[in-house]
């Protein structure tokens, strides 16, 4: 009896050892992503993380796509300190096949900085680093923030690399100083991340991921712009949510999709409005100018939901007394109930894009323009027998939501089934030339290129033409900012962006995808 116990515990203790052990293999490496990232300042409105091995770097060692986003200069710096330090022999072993994770902060100066946290999988100590020996780098013991750091000098691109532990074997590092001496001295407030992380399999089998923090996109925006609180990207910004996202290859695109999911305790903004949705096929964007710098499109299965929808949202946040009183003004001044008449006939997308020379237009697709027309034209001044000016401010804010508040009092045209809004005479009249002259970015080989990698069904969408933005970003970013954004290799290598969001279990299925240019695509009206 006592060897069939022995024996019987002797067996339990094999399985648990061979459940352990399978299970620990099963966990790819980065198993503690969520501990890693929850060191990282809590400024990141993007976490990129990648395995630190040699496939990695073989797939983009010849793209451009990675010099474009962060410099050429930086991303050299970077090479050397790869060689020299990460693949030095001595330190190899420790670093190796362990994922890197690249943050991005705001910073006062302007130009945002660069947060590099590495894992190591055995401690390094002090007395390693300092004692390793490599011609391309000078390394030397500092005091970051009252903690014991480093000064890595990068000697042929005479440039400084600050370098720090933050305990439990992960390494902190920057080419800004300041930001490193912030991430030394920060200390999380709970031991959980506030982005929300890819599952660990999904992790692992992925090239790289990204991590994003919708709401550190505001401070980050105020960094880069003039103006506190610029418009562009404002109702992503203003989104409270997370997403993670992995990282697909091609060769001329930086592609990832993944999901959105919303705070658990975050107010609702205007985006949420749309997870409630079946996405639908996006048409808007045929007509889109040929001028048009960035865009947002929204598209809707269900008006009626919509209406219904936007109505609820818009009591919640205490304008329906405002809302009422407006189109009770309308109807008592012209007899006309024009929130009725315009629901009636609005369609499933609506759109509000700026242009190269930073003119506001929107595009509300209609399912009868011509029934839509006398009603607008009787709470209009007309300027001939198509268009006018609205004489009531706030009815494209009230009827379509805070997005559209950018035309308070617009001028009007409707061309076939499409409502026409902008604040000049001026730029109706441009569109109205670019429409029927079909001067659209569907029209062009390099936007073809470039929708060919998006989803053709969503919900909302974002889209940037770096070209055409290039007036824009000169008016409105700092001058360091655009200094940076100007440069030989950068942003402006790129032909355009999109962010798409598709509503799918209360969340939203997300694409991002920033393509390299190919071909000149501005436009000349």
């Amino acid at each position: 009896m006592k060897r069939l116990i022995i024996l019987t515990l002797m067996l339990l203790a094999a399985a648990v050892t061979i459940t352990v052990a399978y299970f620990k293999k099963l966990s790819p490496p980065g198993a503690h992503t969520n501990q890693i990232i929850s060191t990282i300042p809590n400024t990141a409105a993007l976490i990129f993380e990648f395995d630190n091995d040699d496939s990695f770097y073989d797939i983009y060692d010849s793209s451009s796509l990675f010099s474009s986003v962060i410099g050429e200069q930086q991303l050299q710096g970077l090479n050397t300190l790869q060689n020299a330090f990460l693949r030095n022999p001595v330190l190899k072993a420790a670093f190796y096949d362990q994922n890197i994770y690249v943050s991005i902060h705001p910073q006062a100066e302007g130009v945002p900085a660069l947060l590099f946290t590495l894992p190591v999988k055995n401690a390094v100590t002090t007395e390693t680093v300092t004692a390793l020996h490599d011609t391309a780098i000078t390394i030397k013991a500092i005091d970051l923030a009252g903690k014991p750091g480093y000064c890595i000098h990068l000697n042929k691109q005479n440039q400084d690399f600050y370098l720090t532990t933050k305990g439990r074997n992960v390494f902190t590092g920057s080419f800004s100083k300041l930001l490193l001496e912030q991430a030394a001295a920060y200390e999380p407030k709970q031991t959980s991340s506030t982005f929300k992380l890819l599952p660990a399999q999904q992790s692992a089998n992925s090239l790289g991921n990204l991590y994003i923090n919708n709401l550190a996109f505001t401070p980050l925006f105020d960094a880069l712009f003039k103006q506190h609180n610029p418009d562009f990207l404002k109702p992503l910004r203003i989104l409270p949510a997370t997403a993670a996202l992995t990282l697909n290859y091609k060769s001329d695109a930086l592609m990832f999709n993944g999901y959105t999911n919303f705070n658990a305790h975050g107010a609702v903004s205007y985006l949420n409005l749309f997870s409630a949705f079946k996405p639908v096929n996006n048409h808007l964007k045929n007509i889109f100018p040929l001028t048009t710098a960035y865009s947002n499109n929204f598209a809707v299965d269900d008006i009626n939901k919509f209406i219904y929808k936007l109505a609820d949202w818009q009591r919640k946040a205490g304008l329906s007394t405002e809302r009422s009183s407006l189109f009770k003004k309308i109807k008592q001044e012209t007899g006309i109930q024009i929130d009725n008449e315009f629901n009636k006939q609005l369609g499933h997308e609506f759109a509000i894009l700026t242009t190269r020379f930073d003119e506001k237009l929107v595009i509300v697709e209609l399912k009868d323009g011509s029934a839509l027309r006398p009603f607008l034209t009787n709470i209009s001044t007309m300027t001939d027998d198509e268009s006018g000016q609205l004489n009531y401010d706030r009815i494209p804010y009230y009827l379509l939501g805070d997005v559209f508040n950018a035309v308070k009092r617009p001028h009007f045209i409707i061309l076939d089934n499409y409502l026409i809004l902008a604040n000049t005479k001026r730029e109706i009249s441009n569109y109205k030339d670019n429409y029927l002259n079909a001067r659209f970015l569907s029209h062009s080989t390099v936007f073809n290129e470039f929708n060919n990698l998006l989803s053709q069904q969503c919900n909302v969408a974002f889209y940037v033409n770096f070209k055409n933005s290039a007036f824009i970003f000169k008016r409105h970013l700092k001058p360091q900012t655009y200094q940076l954004y100007q440069q030989q290799s950068g942003l402006n290598n790129f032909y355009g962006a999109s962010y798409q969001l598709s509503a799918s279990d209360n969340e939203f299925y997300t694409n991002f995808c920033m393509k390299l240019d190919t071909a000149s695509s501005a436009g000349t009206k």
